[in-house]
C-alpha cells in the first residue's frame, strides 16, 4: 500500500520527542521504535542504539557496493509560545503542514520512509544505512557520534554520507562550527543612589520568526540581549539588579529580555545593584568584536548570548558562537582580552567543538546529489548551512558529507511548517542519489 505523507507526518509529530538539557527531557524513544518498524517492514535490519539515554533508530539493507548513509533525527526543540494550533498536532492546509518538528525534521524521515518503500520496489546495488538520531537539538554526541563510532567499530562506515536535515532543497556542503561558550562571574552587590526601571529589549529576525541563533545576519538582525548591551553602552552610569528574559536552550535567542535598571540619581533612593551583572551585559557587545583567526564564511562569525543563569550566587552566560574555526584557545584568549578591566574575576571556557564542515564542489558526492537533482528536475543551490547539525561527526572522520531538506520554515520558532510535496520529492532524490552512487560507470 503506497505510504500517505500527511498520514506518516502526523504520526511522527504526535510523538513528544522535545529534547531539553536544562530540564533533563528526553526524546520519547518509542519514536525511534516505530522510525524503524517502518523501515524494516521494507526489508531493512533494524536496531535501536542508546548511549546515555539517548536513542538513534538504525537500519541496513544490502550488503555490497558502495556504503551509503542517510541520517536524520526525530528530537525537536521545546514548541515555545505563539503557535496558532496545537504543535504537537499536525495541521494542514493545502500543501503546507504546521507543528513542531515539520521541518526539522520529521519531515526528512518521512522521506526516509518513502525511499525505504521505493528500494523494496527497486533494490540497487549498495549498502544503504537509514537513520534517525534523538539528541541532534543538543549537539548529537550520543546519537550521531555514538552511531559515528559504533559503524567504525563494526567497520560500516559508509563511503557516502547524506544528512537528511536541511531545509529548501539546497545542497549545503558547508557549515560553521560550533564552540560552546560559557563566562562565569561571582555576583556583587553595590548600592547607590538612583531610580528605577524596567526595560523590555525584544528579539528581531529580519524575514523570518525563526529564533535559531545560527541564522542571525549582522548589520541586520537584533539580538535582544545585544540590544540590552548597547542600551547600556549608551547609558554610561546606569546599572542593572536583576535580569529576565525567554531564555530556551542553548541554541535558540530569548524572544525577550528585561532588565531592571537603576538610574544614578543623587535625590534618589538608596537601591542595589548587581555590578557583577551589570559588567556582564554591557560587555557583550565587545565580546561579539573580539578578532581572532577564521576561515571565510558566507554567514559570518556569530556571538550568541542565549542563555543566563545565577547559580550560587555566580552568574552564568552561554554564549553561542558560529565560526570556521577549530581553534577554541584562540577564541577563548579573545573573550578574555574583551572582558578585561570590564568584569572583576570573570572566567572564559571555550570549547573547541566538533568541527566545521567543507566538503569540495568537485568531490563524487557533490557531483552525484547534482546529477540526481538535475535529473529529478528539483531546483537547487551550493550553499554555505546556517546551523551546525550532525554532519560535522562525519567530516571530522573525513567523508565527504552534505545537509538537505524538504521546502519549509521558522524552525525553532513558531508555526515551524513544511511543504508535503517536497517530502514527496526528497525521496526520489535519495533514491536517484543512491542509484547514481551505486553505478559501475558514472552518469556524472
Amino acid at each position: 500500500m503506497p505510504i500517505d505523507v500527511k498520514t506518516e507526518l502526523e504520526t511522527l509529530v504526535s510523538y513528544d520527542t522535545t529534547n531539553e538539557a536544562s530540564s533533563g527531557k528526553k526524546a520519547d524513544p518509542e519514536c525511534g521504535h516505530y522510525i524503524n518498524q517502518r523501515w524494516a517492514e521494507f526489508g531493512f535490519k533494524t536496531e535501536l542504539l542508546e548511549s546515555k539515554g539517548y536513542h538513534t533508530a538504525f537500519g541496513i539493507k544490502g550488503n555490497s557496493g558502495p556504503k551509503i548513509l542517510f541520517l536524520a533525527h526525530f528530537d525537536v526543540v521545546p514548541p515555545g509560545d505563539g503557535w496558532r494550533t496545537d504543535p504537537f498536532k499536525l495541521h494542514v492546509e493545502s500543501d503546507t503542514a504546521y507543528g513542531r518538528g515539520t521541518c526539522d525534521n520529521k519531515g526528512n524521515i518521512v522521506s526516509m520512509i518513502l525511499m525505504a518503500q521505493i528500494l523494496k520496489q527497486s533494490p540497487i546495488p549498495a549498502t544503504i544505512m537509514l537513520s534517525a538520531s534523538g539528541d541532534e537539538e543538543i549537539g548529537g554526541s550520543h546519537g550521531a557520534g555514538y552511531l559515528k563510532e559504533y559503524l567504525v567499530d563494526n567497520d560500516m562506515f559508509p563511503d557516502y554520507v547524506v544528512i537528511a536535515d536541511g531545509i529548501n532543497q539546497v545542497i549545503i556542503h558547508r557549515r560553521r562550527n560550533i564552540l560552546p561558550t560559557y563566562i562565569r562571574a561571582e555576583k556583587k552587590i553595590l548600592r547607590t543612589k538612583g531610580r528605577k526601571e524596567t526595560i523590555r529589549f525584544k528579539t528581531d529576525i529580519f524575514g523570518s520568526e525563526s529564533r535559531h541563533s545560527a541564522y542571525q545576519r549582522l548589520g541586520v538582525d537584533r539580538h535582544a540581549m545585544l540590544a540590552a548591551s548597547k542600551y547600556l553602552d549608551l547609558q554610561g552610569y546606569s546599572k542593572v539588579s536583576a535580569i529576565r528574559g525567554g531564555f530556551v536552550k542553548s541554541n535558540v535567542i530569548p524572544d525577550w529580555v528585561e532588565l531592571d535598571i537603576i538610574h544614578p540619581d543623587s535625590k534618589g533612593e538608596d537601591l542595589e545593584y548587581d555590578a557583577t551583572l551589570t559588567g556582564l551585559v554591557h560587555s557583550l557587545l565587545s565580546i561579539t568584536a573580539a578578532p581572532y583567526h577564521t576561515e571565510h564564511s558566507d554567514l559570518g562569525t556569530i556571538v550568541s548570548p542565549n542563555l543566563v543563569e545565577l547559580d550560587d550566587d555566580t552568574w552564568s552566560f552561554y554564549l553561542d558562537i558560529r565560526a570556521m574555526t577549530n581553534d577554541g584557545d584562540a577564541v577563548q584568549a579573545a573573550f578574555e582580552k574583551a572582558l578585561q578591566g570590564k568584569v572583576e574575576n570573570a572566567s572564559v571556557k571555550v570549547h573547541a567543538g566538533i568541527g566545521y564542515v567543507d566538503s569540495p564542489p568537485d568531490s563524487e558526492l557533490i557531483q552525484a546529489a547534482e546529477w540526481a537533482l538535475r535529473k529529478e528536475n528539483i531546483r537547487y543551490k551550493l550553499i554555505e548551512g546556517y546551523g551546525a547539525s550532525d554532519s560535522r561527526y562525519f567530516a571530522g572522520h573525513g567523508a565527504d558529507v552534505f545537509d538537505f531538506g524538504p521546502r519549509g520554515g521558522n524552525l525553532h520558532g513558531p508555526n515551524e511548517w513544511v511543504s508535503l510535496e517536497s517530502i514527496q520529492e526528497n525521496a526520489r532524490f535519495f533514491y536517484t542519489l543512491a542509484e547514481g552512487l551505486s553505478r559501475e560507470d558514472s552518469p556524472y
